[in-house]
């Protein structure tokens, strides 16, 4: 099969990452595959050789939908609807809901298949009725689409079989050559941007409950955002200037949380949060709020991980404590985390897609 991605760029993200190793994992099994990004041709990630990368050459990228926004498109829909059909494609892939509707005008009145994915939370643009209205009405539009939870799905339809549910893969490699530390170090670790979505601010309250009771752990926070300055004025506020690292980002952070006690994601929103998947494939004693969509999809709350109240960082200290203070119950929380290793590797969610992805062609 001749397979196409279609992408706003290939940084460093959660979609970009799956884009590039699916399209690896395509490639290496024989297919044609190709990644069309709106801007820019360069990857954050390793691309294989046998894949490539074409740049439509547009400079906008959003993933919000709005009538503005829609007319304004119209050229680059034309421009990109010629280049695609110069491709010949049997099937393009729209790497959000986004890049969905932009693959449904560009494959319209061709052989070329569309599937479109939703890599984010449906439920958080219900505020505007018509970019609800256009997410659904696309929807229809499409040849198949790929959800990352049972609930986004439920969001769109009540039972089709046109569509499916896949969950994001372990697809970061260096995960599968790591193995729980003999001893990990005193720190609990978060991961993301520094953005209001991700309660970054939360998570440094209930570090302050656990560092009164445990002085000697810190805590650190992983990644870049522009809150990054409130942040650092609520830990100094609350006296944990010292103890509450944010590093920034870096290549090296699984290796990073792969030492930690404790991994805890504080989010009031995700869409299928990546960093916890890791977190829980590496053996890591996983906290994580029971927010929209994916955490509880993934943990069996006390078997391999612990979920907590959204916002609530006094459940979220009595969690971490817990863990801290009971070995044998973190132990147990890392050997069950651990079993994602087989049920979200590569192989076996990449096989998912390609079987559907070639369901979708023949039909």
């Amino acid at each position: 099969m001749k397979i196409g991605f279609l992408i706003g760029n290939l940084s460093s993200g959660g979609a970009e990452r799956t884009t590039v190793s699916l399209a690896n994992s395509f490639a290496q099994a024989g297919h044609q595959v190709e990644i069309i990004t709106f801007e820019g041709t360069e990857s954050f990630y390793p691309v294989d050789e046998e894949v490539t990368v074409i740049s439509a050459g547009f400079n906008e990228i959003s993933h919000n939908v709005s009538v503005k926004r829609l007319f304004g498109s119209v050229d680059r829909m034309t421009r990109l609807r010629k280049l695609v059909k110069s491709r010949k494609l049997d099937v393009l892939i729209g790497m959000s809901f986004a890049f969905t509707w932009y693959a449904v005008y560009a494959c319209e009145l061709t052989e070329t298949k569309v599937i479109g994915t939703e890599r984010n939370n449906p439920y958080a643009y219900l505020a505007s009725k018509f970019n609800t209205v256009l997410r659904k009405t696309f929807y229809y539009f499409t040849d198949g689409y790929i959800f990352q939870t049972k609930k986004s799905a439920k969001f769109f339809r009540k039972n089709s079989s046109d569509d499916i549910v896949i969950p994001n893969a372990i697809f970061n490699e260096d995960i599968y050559r790591l193995s729980p530390p003999f001893r990990r170090e005193k720190f609990i670790c978060g991961v993301g941007r520094l953005t209001k979505q991700k309660r970054f601010d939360v998570l440094i309250d209930a570090f302050k409950i656990v560092s009164e009771a445990h002085p000697d752990y810190r805590l650190i926070i992983f990644g870049e955002g522009e809150d990054r300055k409130a942040l650092e004025a609520q830990a100094k506020k609350l006296g944990l200037a010292k103890k509450v690292i944010m590093p920034g980002t870096t290549d090296r952070v699984v290796e990073l949380v792969n030492y930690a006690s404790v991994f805890v994601l504080s989010s009031e929103m995700e869409g299928m949060p990546n960093a916890l998947i890791e977190a829980l494939a590496l053996g890591v004693p996983c906290v994580s709020t029971n927010c929209d969509m994916g955490p509880n999809e993934l943990i069996v709350n006390g078997e391999n991980g612990i979920l907590t109240r959204v916002g609530n960082a006094r459940q979220i200290a009595t969690a971490i404590n817990e863990i801290i203070e009971n070995p044998d119950f973190a132990n147990r929380l890392s050997k069950n985390g651990r079993m994602l290793l087989n049920t979200h590797s590569i192989d076996v969610i990449s096989k998912q897609w390609l079987d559907y992805i070639e369901k979708v062609v023949r039909e």
